[in-house]
């Protein structure tokens, strides 16, 4: 039996350590394709940063040259502007000389009116020399033409200038249309990048909670490895000890079988010096694996401390999870109590419409505990004296004995039984309503016969039902052997009983029907007349009528039974 359970656990043990290397490489797969996928993204990032840099430094030569341009244009600008200012000064100094001279010419006039013919001939010798002097003004005209061709120059140039910052603004704004469509793609490329992180993170995490399954997988097994092994020495353990015992008990065997020669005593003397050294090494042993066990000891310890941080980082993950879950759920309570308060007014208002009923009657008070030896006591000594000779012979002697608990519960069987062969006296019933005052003597025949049954079904409930079942066979009165368990009740009579509560007894003018035992632990009625039964179930009671010919005798037992 030792080795086929020892098998059966090795075998468990192999399964399980199958199952865990199995989902180990599975872990492991499955970590090798998440780090291939971590590697793909990676790659795709540093290509999608190379790309980004050789745009930056394609992009920025061209915006060298564009800024360069922009300077070279700004300076041609402030020439020019330069230029007109000149220009403008120049020809307003010249705007004022010729008024000038206009004016001087006219006050000469006047004075040569003035004057006589020797001013005038003085005068046109002065026009002579301003004849001479005309070239030099027709070289300052010359002069000023050819500045005017340089401005045409300058003008041309203005404009060709001009054209090349249009041309350059055009070429800006392509470029500021490329970049915006290159910051849009490196927009997009961080998008995407983010996302890889996110699941890149994910996926870390799904590697963590794998890495801490198969750490805790892997410690689980090495624990069962321990535990094996531990297994295997103490059973090493065990054969050898039953191979010493068997040895010993050959060695007794032959001893006291064969005559104690030479050899035997030396192989005896061998054998006690064989059975110290053992003892001595098993000792040693012992001491061996205490220590061995005690840091086993430590080690799970510590492995356990481990596991359990591990287990409390899930726990604590799946705490926040159920926290959100928790608030959620919280917020469709409070809609729904919400609802619900609603829904309350609503039905209070419809209950305030309609009066309610008056709430029933408090149910009476239990009665107080009675004490049920003393009252089967003192049931017995009454029993005892006035029981008839008949039931005396029956009843065998009986020594007194120091227990006197096994006294009293023979008693009570012996008294049980008499009381199943010859039946229970029924009571008749009065056709007139009981009084509602009893006296005190009638509560405590109740009582005590209460407490009597009470007794009896502890006994029937802990030595089994065989009394009721002897004493239904082999009673020479019961006329139909019937048994019967209904529920808690168990019923012994020529007929099953009607009703629970309630048993009725009929005597034939030929025939006597035995009386009906009924042990009813549960109900609780009071027993009740004639017409309150009538006035609870009149169906019955017309049958009851029915049956109550001259002829017959009714009777009604009055089972007022308590709970024990």
């Amino acid at each position: 039996m030792n080795s086929s359970e020892e098998e059966k656990q090795l075998q468990l043990i192999s399964s399980l350590k199958e199952q865990a290397i199995g989902e180990y490489e599975d872990l492991r797969a499955e970590n090798q394709k998440t780090k291939e996928k971590c590697d793909k993204i990676r790659q795709e990032r540093d290509e999608a940063v190379k790309k980004l840099e050789e745009f930056q430094k394609t992009s920025f030569p061209e915006k060298m040259l564009s800024h360069m341009v922009i300077e070279e244009v700004n300076f041609m600008q402030n020439h020019l502007e330069i230029e007109k200012t000149c220009r403008e000064s120049a020809e307003a100094l010249a705007t004022k000389l010729n008024k000038e001279n206009k004016a001087l010419k006219r006050i000469s006039m006047l004075y040569m009116a003035k004057l006589g013919p020797d001013v005038i001939t003085e005068e046109i010798n002065i026009d002579d020399e301003d004849s001479a002097m005309d070239p030099e003004d027709v070289a300052k005209t010359c002069v000023s033409v050819q500045c005017q061709k340089q401005i045409k120059e300058l003008r041309d140039q203005i404009v060709s200038v001009q054209e090349e910052k249009k041309i350059l603004a055009i070429e800006l704004e392509n470029l500021k249309s490329k970049l915006v469509e290159v910051t849009e793609e490196v927009n997009k490329v961080k998008q995407e990048k983010d996302v890889l992180n996110l699941e890149v993170l994910e996926q870390r995490k799904v590697l963590e909670k794998c890495n801490r399954v198969s750490m805790l997988a892997v410690e689980e097994y090495e624990e069962m490895q321990v535990n094996l092994e531990l297994e295997k020495d103490l059973r090493k353990k065990a054969e050898s000890f039953a191979q010493e015992n068997k040895l010993k008990r050959q060695s007794h065997l032959l001893l006291q079988s064969s005559a104690p020669d030479r050899q035997l005593l030396n192989a005896l003397d061998e054998n006690a010096k064989l059975i110290q050294l053992l003892e001595e090494e098993r000792i040693q042993h012992q001491q061996k694996v205490k220590e061995l066990e005690e840091q086993l000891q430590n080690e799970t310890l510590h492995k356990e401390i481990h596991s359990l941080k591990q287990q409390l980082e899930l726990l604590e993950e799946d705490k926040k999870e159920l926290e959100l879950k928790y608030q959620s759920s919280e917020e469709k309570a409070r809609n729904l109590k919400h609802s619900v308060d609603e829904l309350q007014k609503r039905v209070n208002q419809s209950e305030n419409s309609v009066p309610p009923p008056p709430p029933p009657p408090p149910p009476p008070p239990p009665p107080p505990p009675p004490n049920p030896i003393r009252s089967l006591m003192s049931m017995i000594r009454k029993r005892s004296h006035s029981s008839s000779g008949g039931a005396k012979k029956e009843k065998a002697a009986q020594p007194e004995t120091t227990e006197e608990v096994t006294d009293l519960k023979r008693q009570a069987v012996e008294e049980m039984m008499d009381r199943i062969k010859k039946g229970v006296h029924l009571r008749p019933v009065n056709q007139t309503a009981r009084p509602s005052a009893k006296p005190e003597s009638a509560k405590g025949s109740e009582s005590a016969v209460n407490e009597l049954k009470g007794m009896l079904i502890i006994l029937i409930r802990k030595y089994g039902n065989c009394f009721l079942l002897l004493s239904a066979f082999y009673s020479p009165k019961v006329s139909g052997n019937y048994i019967s368990k209904k529920g808690n009740e168990i019923i012994a009579g020529p007929r099953p009983p009607s009703n629970t509560g309630y048993q009725k007894q009929y005597i034939g003018s030929g025939k006597q029907a035995t009386p009906v035992v009924v042990l009813d632990p549960v109900s609780t009625h009071e027993p009740q007349t004639k017409a309150q039964v009538a006035e609870k179930d009149p169906a019955q009671h017309k049958d009851d009528d029915v049956e109550t010919k001259p002829g017959y005798k009714q009777r009604e037992t009055d089972t007022s039974s308590s709970n024990c």
